[in-house]
């Protein structure tokens, strides 16, 4: 049986994205990064060691990924260790392998956990919610700045993800047709985080405190 490695290997292979991917969003260097035309950013983070992806996309590109993200699934499912196989999970995981390995752009598991992601973005009540607020504003469904949080926890027991939404017009933040500027990304990380892992008022910061709290990097914190 292929190792979970060679999955997402074979994963990335199946998907002809035709995306930006970048490791990088902190940088303000956008060489390289062809983000004409697109609409919707993604951003992947591994909470436990401050690893940091990122993807630009065409928000009519969305639908096609959740149907390839389905399809996978149900052919692999086999390979991978988790006791209920969907998109949540999966992008997780293949958040936390990115963030283990310090993968660069170039590597498959990458552009996968920005595909599974981006499919996974789409099964949650925050796209629920983005969804009639950009379609009011005559924008495509999944247009804007979705951050993806990829908790590991202390117990090792799994990985608890955090889906964040920015609108392309929100005051002060948002951007069309660019990554958000690497400050206010990291500004917003850093609270998000802060916040989750400080209280349980939340539904992620109970999860977070059943299975003993997160671990954090401290490069997160620090920024």
């Amino acid at each position: 049986m292929k190792n979970e490695y060679q999955f997402w290997q074979d994963l990335a292979r199946t998907i002809n994205p035709g995306w930006s991917v970048r490791v990088d969003p902190l940088s303000t260097n956008t060489a390289g990064a062809t983000l004409a035309g697109n609409d919707v950013f993604i951003y992947v983070v591994d909470v436990a060691n401050g690893w940091f992806g990122a993807g630009a996309l065409l928000s009519s590109d969305a639908p096609k990924i959740a149907t390839w993200a389905s399809d996978q699934l149900a052919a692999e499912s086999s390979i991978l260790t988790v006791g209920s196989i969907n998109t949540a999970d999966v992008a997780g995981k293949a958040i936390a392998l990115c963030g283990a390995r310090g993968a660069g752009a170039a590597d498959p598991e990458v552009a996968a956990a920005v595909g599974m992601t981006t499919a996974a973005l789409q099964a949650t009540q925050t796209y629920a919610r983005a969804v009639p607020a950009n379609r009011q504003r005559g924008e495509s469904d999944m247009a804007g700045h979705w951050v993806y949080l990829a908790y590991r926890t202390r117990n090792g027991q799994g990985i608890i993800t955090r889906p964040i939404w920015v609108s392309s017009v929100h005051p002060g933040i948002g951007r069309a047709g660019r990554f958000l500027d690497p400050s206010d990304l990291m500004l917003l990380v850093r609270t998000v985080v802060q916040s989750e892992t400080a209280s349980s008022q939340t539904m992620v910061g109970r999860g977070l405190a059943a299975e003993g709290g997160a671990i954090v990097s401290p490069k997160i914190l620090a920024y």
